[in-house]
């Protein structure tokens, strides 16, 4: 039977894991952010029309794409996240509760049956924990993610900032050039502005490949407390059927006694010539039926004449 104690264990390191962000790597800045940035509404291409070089921003459109994907909403991750927390650090309650009385109520016990059932709670307590811990490791997970995300959005946003701040710079050469270069300045300026998005573009997809990288990394933690999950109420199942057979058993051997009690043995009905009978005509020989004048009372059962 799997180890009760053991899989609490596994599973309060993998929620201290998912909590301590072990997961993210480097590549995000190797650090979350708050998460309401998560649903901060950014335009950096925007700085491009009002420098007045709004026919370049159709042209790097594509830079904002992953941004807006990055976009959530931070009050539903929380929401859900601390409903999710907080039913967990309820179930662990109850399993403290559950294990701080099982055991000054069982102090006086003694035996074999009274071990079994200290142990039995023992582990329903850990089972019942790492239940709770797992919704808590759930809910860090679900935050943890959302600031991960609001990280490489911010990222994200600080290099189209970039890109934008050198494509208005390399356009305003340009323009200044173009009266002395009859516009040549500024039809040669346009593909280099779009190569400069591309290079950017290559870094933000290096970004999101991170990402994506740290998000496997979570979802490994979370296929793990799900599996510590599985396991646990499995246990518990396992724990509750060993405890009813027993029971089972208890109640049994209990039936088997009052029934025997309640029903004596026809040796409790002998007397002590060992006749089943007791003939009232020999503790008196002058006993005779009224109705019947010169005939004894026939011989009846001890339990008939109980009963009657």
């Amino acid at each position: 039977m799997t180890d009760s104690s053991q899989l609490l264990a596994d599973l309060k390191t993998t929620t201290q894991a998912v909590e301590n962000h072990d997961w993210v790597s480097a590549g995000l800045g190797g650090a979350t952010t708050a998460l309401d940035l998560l649903g901060a509404s950014q335009d950096p291409l925007a700085a491009l029309t009002s420098a007045g070089f709004g026919m370049i921003t159709e042209l790097v459109r594509f830079l904002e794409e992953p941004l807006k994907q990055l976009q959530g909403n931070p009050d539903s991750v929380s929401s859900h996240s601390q409903g999710m927390e907080g039913g967990g650090q309820q179930v662990s309650s109850v399993a403290d509760d559950y294990r701080q009385s099982a055991g000054p109520e069982t102090s006086g016990w003694s035996g074999s049956s009274a071990s079994s059932y200290r142990d039995n709670s023992s582990q329903h307590a850990d089972c019942v924990e790492a239940v709770g811990q797992a919704g808590i490791a759930m809910a860090k997970a679900a935050t943890g993610a959302g600031k991960v995300v609001a990280k490489a959005q911010q990222e994200v946003g600080g290099l189209i900032s970039e890109a934008v701040g050198q494509i208005i710079q390399l356009m305003t050469q340009a323009f200044a050039a173009a009266q002395a270069t009859f516009g040549a300045s500024i039809a040669a300026a346009i593909p280099q502005a779009v190569a400069i998005a591309t290079q950017y573009g290559g870094q933000i997809a290096q970004k999101l490949g991170v990402l994506l990288s740290d998000s496997d990394n979570l979802l490994q933690l979370i296929t793990s407390v799900t599996q510590g999950l599985e396991a646990a109420t499995q246990l518990m199942t396992k724990l509750s059927e060993a405890s009813k057979s027993g029971s089972g058993e208890d109640s049994s051997s209990s039936d088997s006694s009052q029934t025997s009690s309640r029903y004596p043995s026809s040796s409790q009905y002998s007397n002590s010539s060992g006749s089943q009978y007791s003939d009232s005509s020999d503790s008196d020989p002058d006993s005779s039926d009224s109705q019947y004048p010169g005939q004894s009372r026939p011989r009846t059962p001890v339990s008939s004449a109980q009963q009657s």
